[in-house]
């Protein structure tokens, strides 16, 4: 699957854009411990992400290989009423992401997209609130490893330009770890997110390509 993603993102070298997101993620965890046991009264909290990648545009026009970097903000709050705590998580994470880019339809200048991605990420920095006391998440098994973010969007693409466009999207997606770090306890965390964005996309030069060409 990789060596075909890269075979297609370098045989059309010439057809090059850029594009900048950035935007809220409403994110939630799942979580299982080692007797099969998940915190039932988690609760979703929002924060930023940002993203730029590199668009490889297809022979059809319609698709675009897509390469980029994501920094994304990630969390989840809670309480136990029987024993009094607050919890709050709080995480940041680095990837690295591949996908498509599909205009699947046209309404006078507005473009439809689909665009499915896949991110590798890892963890640059996470705290843990019990109550007053703040922990450090670095070096913890279930935070500390690679995770892979699978993440279906959709979007709404309107061009400023011959060489700019403007878009809004929205996508899901849902994490699992690529390391089982702690296989002895089988604990379980997955962070499921929203995220809602706006961008720009813009045409490097030796770009044979138009936003604007009708």
């Amino acid at each position: 699957m990789c060596v075909f993603v890269f075979t297609l993102v370098f045989t059309d070298m010439h057809s090059q854009l850029l594009n900048a997101e950035w935007g809220q993620t409403y994110s939630g965890f799942s979580y299982t411990n080692s007797q099969g046991g998940s915190l039932s009264n988690l609760q979703p909290s929002n924060a930023t992400y940002i993203n730029a990648n590199y668009h490889f545009q297809l022979p059809s026009d319609k698709a675009n290989v897509i390469v980029g970097l994501s920094l994304n903000n990630y969390g989840a709050l809670g309480s136990d009423a029987l024993l009094d705590n607050y919890f709050e998580w709080n995480v940041s994470y680095l990837g690295l992401k591949v996908g498509l880019k599909y205009y699947f339809a046209r309404a006078r200048e507005f473009q439809f997209f689909i665009r499915p991605t896949v991110s590798v990420e890892y963890l640059l920095r996470g705290t843990q609130t019990l109550n007053n006391q703040v922990f450090n998440l670095s070096g913890e098994d279930e935070f500390d490893n690679f995770i892979a973010v699978p993440r279906l969007g959709l979007g709404v693409q309107y061009p400023i330009s011959n060489k700019a466009a403007l878009y809004v999207s929205y996508a899901y997606g849902t994490s699992f770890s690529l390391v089982d770090a702690s296989p002895e306890d089988n604990e379980k965390l997955n962070i499921n997110m929203h995220n809602i964005g706006v961008g720009v996309i813009i045409q490097l030069p030796g770009c044979n390509c138009a936003f604007k060409n009708y």
